[in-house]
């Protein structure tokens, strides 16, 4: 009997064993698989925030730009009155602004250069400016008749000549903003297209608009662009 017992142990032994082995490697694959899972997962979420940071830089840049560059935002006033016009042509929404009023130069919503306003050589005051707006309705009022003039200091102009056409802190602060815009422009893989869009009061005289136009023209990027385009912002009348 005990012989017997003895020659059944090794096909119980030999049954174990398979059981034992095939447990082992199932387990081996199932920690292979959580391995390989686990490695995709981290390499997934690496791509992924990679991308997101790519698409924020761009939105950024993409607001910067558009915060910076809309002509049409213009609050008339006791010192800006814009002319009248029946043009319908549609406004440019990616050039530089340029506001002059009857007190200042005004780029990127700072005032750069101070506009000296005179009446028959005294200096213009807040009830003059009233006047003049009431100009076109009211004619014979006595300051519609006078010599009014507006013009910058020859402090603020090249070498300080009165008769230059160079008004400096313009130039230098167009200069940094074109800089500025082109930079951001290439950044979205895009031209610079270099347009200008001057909002000025309409007792502006010509002298002081081609001051503006002259040396904004001085301004720009060898082989980038420059500042070469320019119109003007209206109020818009009757009309078809």
């Amino acid at each position: 009997m005990a012989n017997k017992g003895e020659q059944g142990l090794p096909g119980l032994n030999q049954a174990a064993g398979g059981e034992v082995d095939l447990e082992w490697e199932e387990r081996k694959k199932d920690e292979a698989i959580a391995r390989r899972r686990s490695r995709g997962g981290e390499e997934k979420v690496g791509l992924t925030i990679t991308s997101l940071m790519d698409i924020m830089t761009i939105l950024l840049v993409f607001l910067i730009i558009s915060a910076t560059s809309d002509p049409l935002n213009v609050t008339q006033g006791l010192h800006m009155q814009l002319a009248n016009s029946t043009a319908s042509v549609t406004p440019k929404d990616d050039s530089i602004p340029i506001v002059i009023t009857r007190a200042h130069i005004v780029l990127d919503n700072k005032a750069i250069v101070s506009v000296n306003c005179t009446v028959d050589g005294g200096e213009c005051t807040e009830p003059d400016f009233e006047k003049l707006n009431k100009c076109e309705v009211n004619p014979t009022d006595d300051i519609c008749s006078k010599e009014v003039k507006f013009e910058v200091d020859k402090q603020d102009k090249e070498k300080s000549d009165p008769n230059s056409l160079i008004i400096e802190p313009l130039r230098k602060e167009l200069d940094r903003l074109v800089k500025q815009q082109i930079q951001e422009n290439e950044a979205l893989q895009r031209k610079f297209k270099g347009i200008v869009t001057l909002v000025a009061d309409k007792e502006i005289p010509f002298r002081l608009l081609m001051e503006v136009i002259y040396t904004a023209g001085k301004v720009g990027v060898r082989g980038k662009g420059g500042l070469s385009q320019f119109r003007f912002a209206i109020m818009k009348t009757g009309g078809n």
